[in-house]
């Protein structure tokens, strides 16, 4: 009995072990991955501060650099400087104004030397007391000539970022160790009774060789034989039972595993490693290229079989994007471990494409404004007819930028769920009259007859500022395409006692079946000229759909015959939901 528990003994240290390397290096692999999407997010804050920064000193032409560069940091809470092209310092939210001037030449940091070169520069130091931060300088255009803000911050330390990681996989660890020591408890007892009959088997026949004298090997035979028999089955029966345990932890990875031979044949792959590449059903005993059919594959195993840990990271064939490690294990195979970061890859397109469309929205009106500014200042000033219609241009498109700004704040606001929303029992109806008296006066201007088909009793419960935010967004989408003297309706009905639908119907000349399922995307214009043209920003659908979505419902848009479309969306319903609907319609 006391060899059997010191075989279970050494059986749980090299499950433990088998556990902890797998965990290990899972974990290691997203914690450098974490760490380094941290670092490029910082860096792309940094760069939108400094950039915001510029774009104060372009609007605030009185204002002290000083001055601004204290705002700036106030409202990005990051420490923003200014400096002069050549690298003199004139701004800087952690030195005062006398401090600056008792600086002695140009500053030499390397982020904004890059900045004078190509217009944008980034650095990692360490502080006086050791902290690492981030710098971002930017080369940024003022009323006095080219400047450039730079924008730093304190980057979070590895521990900071993956700490919630680190406790899930210490976690997973302790609960792996757990399920082994009690399959290790339970399986023991099982081959304790299945060898029970040898045990008595043995016993017997050294009953039988005692009565024939020889009693010193009647004392050590079967003794023996019956040590050799029990370690033997309880061998066999605990490999068995880890190796069905080794396959459940591998079979239940999210990441693709391969284990690979001295002879670059397949010799373990778990579930996932089939799903994501493709892999045929008898995947064990073939060489890797048979198995997979990608050269890149191949080419990282066999760099990893000279040694060390090799990565890679490349698109597959069904149009998953993986990332890969290779490594050579002891018996002069390799293990492949490849990860699924497609959606990952997604994700940061997404946000190269919304930095861009905002760059892109945001250059527009920033060009208008510093061209007319521009020409007043060359002497369109002394014409009050030309100066009055620059200056009016100059309005329109500070008013536009100042549009764009702010909903861009309201969508952080609400994906950062720091868009406070207070669900009240609203009546429908009533929402519906507060927003259309709003917009009544254009209307009459354009000769639109606004239609209103609403129960009376109808309610819903959401948020009273979000509700009429989503109407205002909606109804005004609609006056653009809205020919004149047409016709916008207002509708709301239950399809469901949980649920309210309520839909903007408009004449227009709707939206093409491609564009639809984009149409709520930020920027996405079908018409990019005329809606900017109309003063669109872009941003006013998204905006509704993540208010609606924010409170529990669904948005939309369907065609409607002969023509127009018909934007609608969801909320839940109030208490008198359920209730008789009695239409009424009434026009303004």
């Amino acid at each position: 009995m006391t060899m059997s528990l010191g075989i279970r003994g050494r059986l749980f240290l090299f499950a433990a072990l088998m556990i902890v390397a797998v965990v290990g290096t899972a974990g290691l692999f997203v914690e450098r991955s974490v760490v380094a999407s941290v670092r490029a997010r910082l860096e792309l804050e940094l760069f939108r501060h400094a950039k915001s920064t510029g774009v104060l000193l372009e609007h605030a032409p009185g204002e002290a650099v000083d001055e601004i560069a204290d705002r700036a940091a106030a409202a990005t809470r990051s420490e923003v400087s200014i400096f002069a092209l050549d690298g003199t310092p004139i701004g800087s939210s952690t030195m005062a104004p006398l401090e600056l001037e008792q600086l002695v030449g140009p500053s030499t940091d390397p982020e904004l030397r890059e900045a004078m070169e190509r217009e944008r520069g980034v650095a990692i130091r360490d502080d006086a007391d050791g902290t690492p931060r981030m710098f971002v300088a930017v080369r940024v255009a003022s009323p006095s000539g080219a400047l450039i803000t730079r924008a730093s911050a304190r980057i979070p330390t590895a521990a900071e970022a993956v700490a919630e990681l680190r406790v899930a996989l210490a976690f997973a660890g302790v609960a792996g160790l757990a399920i082994a020591g009690g399959l290790l408890v339970a399986v023991g007892s099982q081959v304790e009774r299945a060898l029970r009959p040898v045990v008595s088997s043995v016993a017997a026949a050294k009953l039988v060789d005692s009565v024939d004298g020889d009693s010193q090997h009647d004392e050590e035979g079967p003794t023996s034989l019956r040590s050799v028999a029990v370690d033997l089955e309880q061998a066999m029966g605990t490999l068995s039972s880890e190796r069905n345990r080794f396959e459940a932890v591998l079979q239940t990875l999210e990441q693709a595993v391969l284990v690979l031979g001295p002879d670059d044949r397949v010799v373990t792959v778990n579930r996932a490693a089939n799903t994501m590449l493709s892999l045929p059903e008898q995947t064990v005993g073939r060489t890797l290229l048979e198995a997979v059919r990608v050269p890149r594959l191949k080419a990282l195993a066999a760099a990893a079989a000279d040694g060390g840990t090799h990565h890679d990271e490349f698109d597959l064939p069904s149009g998953l994007r993986i990332n890969v490690r290779a490594t050579r294990h002891s018996d002069e195979g390799v293990v492949i471990v490849a990860t699924d970061i497609t959606e990952m890859r997604h994700l940061e397109r997404v946000r190269r494409d919304f930095v861009a469309n905002v760059s892109h929205e945001l250059r527009t009106p920033i060009s208008v404004i510093r061209a007319n500014a521009e020409t007043l200042l060359d002497g369109a000033l002394e014409d009050p007819k030309a100066a009055r219609m620059f200056v009016d241009a100059t309005h329109r498109h500070a008013d536009r930028l100042g549009s764009i700004v702010s909903d861009l704040l309201d969508i952080s606001r609400i994906e950062a769920g720091r868009y406070v929303l207070n669900p009240a029992e609203l009546n429908v109806g009533e929402v519906v009259d507060q927003v259309l008296d709003l917009v009544e006066l254009k209307a009459a201007e354009k000769g639109i007859e606004l239609v209103v088909s609403i129960d009376h009793a109808l309610e819903i419960h959401a948020d009273r500022k979000a509700m009429e935010h989503i109407l205002i967004n909606l109804v005004s989408n609609a006056f653009k395409y809205e020919p004149e003297n047409g016709t916008i309706e207002v509708t709301a009905h239950a399809p469901s006692p949980d649920t309210v639908r309520i839909e903007i119907l408009d004449n227009g000349p709707g939206i093409d079946p491609a564009h639809r399922e984009r149409i709520f995307e930020r920027f996405f214009r079908v018409d990019a000229g005329r809606s900017r043209d109309m003063g669109g920003t872009g941003l006013g659908l998204s905006i509704v759909k993540n208010l609606v979505e924010a409170q529990g419902g669904e948005v939309g848009v369907d065609p409607r015959s002969p023509k127009g479309s018909v934007f609608w969306f969801t909320l839940p319903a109030g208490r008198s939901a359920g209730g008789m609907q009695r239409e009424e319609t009434s026009s303004s």
